[in-house]
């Protein structure tokens, strides 16, 4: 191999190593639903490592007089080894951890951030590749 080639070889792969040391796309739609509540989460990839979060999320489902309950999330931040965090001005911040096939979401919730007892954190499933329009 000559050193010209060489060269060329390694100039390709040190280009190479910020692509590979990405995160991978984790877009998808992921939903939680429980006995008397329920939420998704829309997250598409942005560029530069970031994502943008749509949320809605829903608490006393089953009462049809007074409820639901709705609060939404809407957020763009970076991801890092699969894991976005973001911090809402009044005090309000919301972990999520992404997976294959699933989303863990831990909160700091406010007293008045959204509507009473709701509620993002918990288990999603992951029920689609990309968010549908």
């Amino acid at each position: 191999m000559s050193p010209r080639t060489a060269l060329r070889i390694c100039v390709i792969l040190l280009l190479a190593i910020p692509a590979l040391a990405r995160n991978r796309d984790v877009s998808g739609h992921y939903e939680r639903n429980g006995e008397n509540d329920q939420a998704s989460l829309d997250v598409t990839m942005l560029p530069g490592d970031r994502v943008k979060v749509s949320g809605v999320a829903l608490w006393n489902t089953k009462n049809e007089k007074y409820g639901p309950n709705i609060g939404e999330l809407e957020f763009e931040a970076p991801v890092k080894d699969d894991v976005v965090t973001w911090s809402d001005p009044d005090g309000y911040s919301v972990v999520i951890r992404l997976s294959r096939k699933a989303a863990d979401v831990t909160e700091h919730a406010v007293a008045g951030h959204f509507g009473m007892n709701v509620t993002f954190a918990g288990h999603y499933a992951r029920t689609a590749a990309r968010p549908t329009d």
